[in-house]
């Protein structure tokens, strides 16, 4: 096998799928979901404000290398950070191009990469708390916080039906390609190949569509049916859907312990 097929099964649809289920769903035993969710919900707040507070460019770069840290001991999916990699390095060129045309572009990169650097330590943080928590954890965390259940719901309905609508769409795009032709050459670098991928993916979303919006309806039926509505305002359904909610030392250890460690990067670099 070459390295070209290689790199393409690594970008099938079933290892994208893959990836992203386990980052969903099998992360229980990464560092961060041990903690409790509330503190993980309050720390991602104090970290949304704590890049914008700094300029320089290596405070910035020492809280990106934590909040890296972080991501990697809560095992983000690799497909998310290369998307995002992606993001900010053609972010950045696109900035350069238009600059070459009206002036210095390497000088508007320099003035855009602590601006950059911020964008990307957030969004960081984000994969970081949020591929640790699982649907259950994210929508206790939610609730406690005085979120109101139908939101928290559709939170962990969204994660129940992930699996079903990757499931789906695989389907759907298995059948396209038994049912059309594929082209007879490739092309130079597979391009018609690609081209072909590409319009049966799009083919198959709409289908996917319309049996998502029968599906919500069942299921909004379903859920009418066993008390859902009755059950948002009561008083009792919220104490035994938060009773497992535990603040530890753990927790405290680790908020304070990163504000510890932002204070140190802030005084050293």
């Amino acid at each position: 096998m070459t390295y070209l097929d290689g790199l393409r099964d690594a970008a099938s649809v079933d290892a994208i799928k893959n990836d992203l289920l386990k980052t969903a769903y099998e992360n229980e035993g990464s560092f961060l979901h041990r903690l409790d969710p509330r503190v993980l919900l309050l720390w991602y707040f104090v970290f949304l404000f704590v890049p914008w507070l700094f300029y320089d460019t290596g405070v910035l770069l020492g809280l990106l290398a934590f909040v890296s840290l972080l991501a990697y001991v809560s095992r983000v999916s690799l497909f998310l950070v290369a998307l995002m990699a992606f993001t900010v390095a053609s972010t950045l060129a696109s900035y350069a191009v238009v600059t070459a045309f009206t002036g210095d572009p390497m000088a508007a990169i320099r003035a855009l990469i602590p601006f950059t650097l911020k964008l990307t330590i957030i969004s960081v943080s984000s994969l970081a708390v949020f591929s640790s928590m699982g649907p259950k954890t994210l929508a206790q965390g939610l609730r406690s916080l005085g979120i109101p259940r139908q939101f928290t719901f559709l939170i962990t309905y969204g994660y129940r039906m992930l699996p079903v609508l990757f499931e789906e769409y695989h389907d759907l795009v298995n059948a396209y390609r038994l049912r059309s032709a594929a082209p007879d050459s490739p092309g130079r670098f597979r391009w018609r190949h690609y081209a072909y991928i590409l319009r049966i993916s799009m083919r198959a979303f709409y289908p996917m569509i319309f049996n998502v919006a029968k599906r919500s309806r069942v299921t909004v039926e379903a859920m009418e049916t066993r008390g859902f509505s009755h059950s948002l305002h009561d008083e009792a359904s919220k104490d035994l859907q938060l009773a497992d909610l535990r603040v530890r030392p753990l927790d405290v250890g680790f908020f304070g312990g990163s504000l510890a460690v932002v204070a140190v990067i802030a005084v050293t670099l």
